[in-house]
């Protein structure tokens, strides 16, 4: 598909938690205008214009990606719940998703389009979950440690080491040693979130366990935790299937 001098196609959609206007633009190259709800359909036109230049450089870069052969093997028999974008909503990123025949699994990240490199004669969906989870993994280790630290010296608290794991139930924990863990999946969280998280872990430091003093502490830093440990809890059951398998 080749890209015009000038744009004049896009898509408008309404959303009651989208908190402001935004573009996104989908694998297919299709641009779309998403708008909370309320605001005037003339909002996106607007939107639109102001974004040509990088609405330009990001069809371009997404075109450089996708698979050379859109009609091969690959492309015709991938599975249609595949994911095509992940919102990272901890680091406020949405990354673009491209899928490419290769003989062994892996991935490639670049300007915002992580490339999923899948071996056609095995199972589709499995390869993609496991690279998936890989590639949380190294993200979450670029980024969640230093969140970590930014919470700790707010409270004052002294850790020993910080691990990322991506497991089934638990978002993080702390040991009698100092150690904290966190689950990669907080990337997938609202930044508020991850914070309650994060201050729950630190606060073990000072008691390990969940008694009254604990939640005492909890609330100096997180006044509103009941209500994000419930939005957590929310939260996590509507992850897309990939996280789970």
């Amino acid at each position: 598909m080749p890209l015009q001098a000038e744009m004049q196609a896009y898509t408008i959609r309404i959303s009651r938690r989208a908190k402001y206007a935004r573009i996104t633009i989908k694998p297919n190259l299709c641009v779309e205008v998403v708008l909370p709800l309320g605001v005037a359909k003339r909002e996106a036109g607007e939107l639109f214009k102001q974004q040509q230049p990088w609405i330009k450089r990001t069809l371009l870069r997404m075109q450089q990606h996708a698979p050379k052969a859109l009609g091969s093997k690959l492309s015709e028999t991938l599975p249609e719940n595949l994911p095509e974008k992940i919102e990272l909503r901890a680091l406020g990123e949405s990354v673009l998703i491209a899928y490419h025949e290769s003989p062994r699994a892996g991935f490639s990240e670049l300007d915002g389009v992580l490339s999923i490199r899948l071996n056609p004669e095995q199972d589709k969906a499995n390869q993609v979950a496991r690279v998936l989870h890989a590639w949380l993994k190294v993200r979450a280790r670029e980024s969640l440690p230093d969140c970590l630290q930014a919470v700790a010296l707010e409270m004052n608290a002294a850790y020993q080491a910080v691990s990322i794991r991506l497991q089934k139930t638990r978002w993080g924990s702390c040991s009698s040693l100092g150690n904290i863990n966190l689950n990669a999946k907080l990337l997938l969280l609202p930044p508020e979130v991850v914070r309650y998280v994060l201050v729950h872990e630190l606060a073990h430091l000072k008691h390990m366990n969940h008694s009254p003093l604990f939640w005492h502490h909890v609330a100096q830093f997180e006044p509103e935790f009941a209500r994000k440990r419930k939005e957590l809890q929310i939260l996590s059951m509507g992850f897309p299937v990939w996280v789970h398998a």
